[in-house]
């Protein structure tokens, strides 16, 4: 009869444990789940060119979430990762401002260097503003010395306003004289 008594009553538990309402999301994990869904839409084919419309709300989708949990380090990546949506897209401004939040907001962020780099990169590339490119390469430099980009900023830096044609020549040259 006990054991009559125990089953019934963990049948009931279980039955009034089925009948709780789902909790809705907090907005935290409705802008995560959004980001999930754009991210798979978006980079779903490697060889597809990307969707502008998909990307730009992929990178709002990104900078609430960063809103919403700015002192969570996941924040900072997803802002880390609105800069190279950004730039994929050719919203060089837009990467830029949040590679440069980055920089200055989180730069102890273990993507802070990068951040700071593919600000010059953006500027000299895409933006075609040199005078900032070699300033944001030359406090690469300096703050990064050892840096594995720190070469590549160097190089920028030394080569900047040079033709394609005269970076060839100029390689060209180097490989005759290793020759």
């Amino acid at each position: 009869m006990r054991n009559l008594v125990a089953v019934v009553v963990l049948i009931s538990v279980g039955l009034f444990a089925c009948n709780e309402p789902v909790k809705p999301l907090s907005d935290k994990e409705q802008v995560l789940a959004k980001i999930d869904s754009l991210e798979t839409v978006l980079f779903a084919d490697s060889e597809a060119e990307a969707d502008p419309n998909a990307g730009i709300q992929l990178i709002r989708s990104y900078a609430k979430f960063y809103q919403l949990s700015e002192k969570d380090s996941l924040a900072v990546d997803m802002l880390f990762k609105a800069g190279e949506v950004s730039m994929g897209i050719g919203q060089s401004n837009l990467a830029v401002k949040y590679f440069r939040t980055i920089d200055e907001d989180h730069p102890d962020f273990y993507k802070a260097p990068e951040a700071l780099f593919l600000s010059g990169f953006c500027e000299e590339n895409l933006n075609k503003d040199t005078a900032q490119a070699r300033f944001l390469y030359e406090s690469f430099v300096e703050r990064f010395p050892e840096h594995k980009l720190a070469e590549d900023a160097r190089f920028s830096i030394q080569n900047m306003g040079k033709s394609d044609e005269d970076l060839i020549k100029m390689f060209e040259e180097n490989l005759e004289k290793e020759s």
